[in-house]
């Protein structure tokens, strides 16, 4: 069995992931990138390619991450006859307000407050936050009466929240429909360019984001949190049959309670950090990348043990 996925986003423990459990690896890159991972020994097969499209007809497990919609758009992935791992339908559910509303709401987790431009306060802080994907770009902080000359430029669908002064943390579950088991595998916080104003209050610095911390949340609040992932999952396998199968992100921020900003519907970016949490569940420290090899390993186990 191949893994295959693109070069970007956790495409690296992605790779790594798989060559941990035993499988081949085939990796997709833009010439422009070929210098880096051409140097890798976890690609066995690099194809070079200006048109990422082509991993649609891949003849392994194509195995989906953050950079893949921009790629290769919505309906492509969903009429591919690449074998993906996870259900591609469920990639749509972060690409929308609308959708992501939908499926917090289905599950019963509570939201950051949407604001309309009208009903903002002067003095108050609002979060404008950009519609889809995006690693931070475009998002920004600003007070109430400096919206509507902010907004005024600004050509991508968003909406305003009341900001939360606390902490933002990204939740990683990964669902198992093998085990018919939830993990909570990591939290993490997002290194942002914008920490830079703390040190250089020269000018605002954009809110894009640069990196991932781990975090080793109080463990207090880790039931709360697997509550929500479990809510989640239910949600899911009602409005997207079969629903969640591997891994999802819930994003969120905290101030003494959880209020959900946002999702990942597949492996969230977050997840490259050092997460430990996977070894109270396995006896030993995986990635995503790993756990998503992992799974591939019990199926091909369970086929393996049905044909016989």
């Amino acid at each position: 069995m191949i893994v295959s996925t693109i070069a970007s986003h956790s495409s690296l423990q992605i790779l790594l992931g798989a060559k941990k459990e035993g499988f081949k690896t085939r990796l997709y890159v833009s010439p422009k990138r070929k210098p880096f991972y051409s140097s890798l020994p976890v690609v066995d097969e690099l194809l070079v390619t200006d048109n990422m499209s082509a991993i649609l007809d891949d003849d392994g497990i194509v195995v989906p991450h953050g950079s893949f919609v921009a790629y290769l758009g919505l309906e492509a992935i969903e009429k591919a006859k690449a074998k993906f791992f996870g259900n591609r339908r469920f990639l749509k559910w972060e690409t929308t307000f609308e959708l992501q509303d939908m499926a917090l709401d289905r599950a019963g987790i509570p939201r950051a407050e949407v604001v309309e431009p009208e009903e903002a306060k002067p003095d108050e802080l609002y979060f404008v936050r950009i519609e889809g994907p995006r690693g931070g770009s475009g998002h920004f902080i600003a007070r109430g009466s400096e919206l509507e000359e902010r907004l005024s430029t600004l050509k991508e669908p968003h909406r305003i929240e009341r900001f939360i002064p606390g902490v933002y943390l990204y939740v990683h579950f990964f669902y198992s429909p093998i085990l018919e088991r939830l993990e909570l595998l990591g939290v993490d916080e997002r290194v942002l360019i914008a920490d830079g104003n703390a040190r250089w209050p020269v000018r605002p610095l954009p809110y894009t984001i640069a990196g991932n911390r781990a975090v080793a949340l109080r463990e207090s609040l880790l039931p709360k949190l697997y509550d929500y992932g479990m809510a989640f999952v239910g949600a899911m396998r009602e409005l997207e049959p079969p629903g969640v199968i591997g891994p999802f992100a819930l994003h969120f921020a905290y101030d003494g309670s959880f209020k959900a900003i946002g999702i990942a519907s597949r492996i969230d970016g977050g997840s490259n950090a050092d997460h430990w949490y996977s070894e109270l569940y396995w006896g030993e420290r995986l990635t995503m990348g790993q756990r998503i090899a992992r799974e591939l390993r019990l199926l091909k186990r369970r086929t393996g043990l049905r044909r016989r």
